[in-house]
């Protein structure tokens, strides 16, 4: 069985998900993770959620050696480079830009500073791409064209466009495909539109996308084993090579971590 490096989960420090009560406990996730023979989880923070802290979260992750800790960072909180310099110094790997939780679907412009503090300090940006929500705060623009602002400003960073766009999946693949410092992660996406026609899209870029590609499971909204079957259906007919640079070594090579 092929081990999968899980590029988006959700331990809290409560355990709590929402309504959800002790439900993604940093234990909880990693014996999920062994249930399912994933290689290992990118353990990712949710700024201002269930009483993240970066130390905090920190301590809990180095206590699982599978767990990659991502730090959940809002821009609105402190002076780009001076803080994910601490966390550099923490240990993270890397930092989770999540715009509908910041409040920045309409202005992510804000976010170039840390974009380029993330380049210089060689943590890579986990960024959201999923911008739904009430009318309020939808975007205006096309936020692939403001990313790839963003995108300009540092061409150094090193950026997991987390959940690839969701329903434009392969109008980010097209992105990803001309730009090597890009990855495109399909959590969410595999499971939310199952049935839909993405399905097709997800097996075009299974098939042909297999270098630039990696999956999650967006724990604990989606479980180990159900990502690893889905996974499983659309990777039947692919090469052993193929099926392992989706599941494992994309991810492991860019964030220089061994399976």
């Amino acid at each position: 069985m092929i081990p999968i490096l899980d590029s988006l989960a959700h331990p809290t420090l409560s355990g709590n998900w929402g309504r959800q009560p002790q439900v993604c406990t940093f234990r909880q996730l990693v014996t999920s993770i062994e249930d399912a023979n994933f290689a290992g989880a990118c353990a990712i923070g949710m700024a201002g959620v269930e009483g993240y802290s970066h130390e905090e979260f920190m301590v809990e992750c180095r206590q699982y050696e599978k767990l990659i800790p991502i730090a959940g960072y809002d821009p609105a909180t402190s002076a780009a480079h001076d803080e994910l310099s601490r966390l550099k110094t923490l240990g993270y790997r890397g930092v989770k830009l999540h715009p509908r939780y910041s409040h920045v679907t309409r202005s992510l412009d804000k976010l170039a500073k840390v974009f380029q503090a993330a380049g210089q300090l060689d943590l890579i940006v986990f960024y959201c791409t999923y911008l739904h929500g009430p009318l309020a705060s939808y975007p205006k623009r096309d936020p692939l064209y403001d990313l790839v602002g963003l995108l300009e400003q540092a061409p150094d960073t090193k950026v997991i466009l987390v959940h690839g766009g969701d329903v434009n999946l392969l109008r980010y693949a097209e992105l990803v495909r001309f730009n090597e410092n890009l990855l495109l992660d399909l959590s969410l996406t595999l499971m939310k539109y199952a049935g839909s026609s993405l399905d097709l899209d997800l097996k075009f870029l299974f098939s042909k996308f297999d270098r630039r590609i990696c999956i999650g499971t967006d724990y604990p909204e989606y479980n180990h084993a159900d990502v690893r079957l889905r996974f499983e259906q659309l990777s039947r007919e692919l090469t052993e090579e193929k099926c392992e640079n989706i599941a494992f070594r994309n991810l492991a090579t860019l964030l220089r971590w061994s399976t």
